[in-house]
């Protein structure tokens, strides 16, 4: 009965290692993967941020078309202020569309490994600020 025993450990020996070795690549793609879907949500909310800042200042501005190139240039400088070089190769598109200004933030997120990771972007629209003088 122990020999038997011996015989059954014996033909364990070496397994773990040969575990750890098929498993350890795997898990690190897992981690990997979670790491760089964090990093492009983080990307995505700073560009819906720097939208939504854009487009504040765009309706503010009556949607003329210097306020649409001031709203530009405000969400570039903010994509850049808030995201401290999560979000690269920034673009802002601001437009007026009827009574609305649609502004489009877009970028590449923090990327682990170069070109992979999606391209993120976000678009806010609202109406455009108007005075009513009181009566």
């Amino acid at each position: 009965m122990v020999l038997e025993r011996l015989r059954r450990l014996r033909s364990q020996r070496g397994v773990s290692s040969i575990e750890l070795v098929l498993y350890t690549p795997l898990m690190f793609l897992i981690i990997f993967v979670i790491v760089q879907f964090t990093l492009t949500w983080h990307g995505n909310q700073i560009a819906a941020a720097a939208a939504r800042e854009a487009a504040r200042e765009a309706r503010i501005g009556g949607g003329t078309p210097a306020a649409l190139s001031a709203a530009e240039a405000r969400g570039h400088e903010y994509a850049e202020v808030v995201g401290n070089g999560h979000l690269v190769d920034i673009e802002v598109d601001a437009v007026q569309v009827g009574e609305n200004v649609r502004v489009t933030v877009s970028g590449r997120a923090t990327e682990i490994v170069n070109n992979l990771a999606p391209r993120v972007s976000q678009t806010v629209e609202g109406p455009i600020e108007q005075f009513i003088p009181d009566l």
